[in-house]
């Protein structure tokens, strides 16, 4: 799994400004490998604009590519703290989250866990990315990767936008006439095409593919 394209895939269904770094241990600000290792920790996070503050969370990739992304969201939803506004209603004054200036807004990612948006917000949060027209245009150009097998995605919350994304790599390459077998993995987290021929190729017609 190319670490930039699924940098790029993780900033668009989660909406935030994510980077994948090395994570030997906390102090460690190096960036992660061109590909992503499986049974490996990094740290996903972001730089606050104001504070300069560094918000994020440890994440264990899974053992295969086909588990990334669904391995990525449990981590989000279950690890990152981010304030949710709906719990500063009963504050007044400087303490009501409209009267914050956004510098207190930033401080506020280190408050207590009861003011952090909840696990179910968040996965509401990714859940609806993947109904908006935008997650279609990501798909094809960060949601494919090549495999042993030929090329898969990520396909669960299958809304139209993922069934078109799915629809338009089918008629790329029927254009060139690859012969593929198409299925869904067991869990139904990836659509495959299996195209059978060695990774070079794969990778070729997903690089053609992803070419504007």
């Amino acid at each position: 799994m190319k670490t930039e394209n699924f940098t790029h895939l993780i900033r668009a269904i989660t909406g935030r400004a994510f980077s994948v770094s090395a994570c030997v241990d906390w102090r460690n600000t190096a960036f992660a490998g061109e590909t992503l290792e499986h049974e490996k920790t990094y740290f996903v996070g972001m730089v606050l604009p104001i504070t300069g503050m560094t918000v994020g969370f440890a994440w264990k990739t899974p053992k295969a590519d086909e588990k990334m992304l669904r391995s990525f969201i449990t981590a989000f939803t279950s690890k990152y703290r981010e304030p949710d506004p709906a719990t500063y209603v009963s504050y007044e004054g400087v303490n009501r989250w409209e009267a914050m200036t956004p510098e207190k807004r930033e401080y506020a990612h280190m408050h207590h866990a009861m003011h952090m948006l909840s696990k179910d917000a968040l996965l509401n949060q990714v859940q609806a990315r993947f109904s908006c027209a935008e997650i279609e245009t990501a798909l094809n150009q960060w949601g494919f990767y090549e495999t042993e097998y030929g090329i898969g995605i990520f396909c669960f919350w299958e809304t139209q936008f993922v069934r078109n994304a799915i629809g338009k790599m089918r008629t790329y390459l029927s254009g060139l006439n690859v012969a593929t077998r198409e299925e869904y993995s067991d869990a139904r987290w990836v659509y495959r095409f299996r195209i059978e021929a060695n990774r070079e190729i794969h990778t070729s017609l997903l690089k053609q593919f992803c070419q504007p």
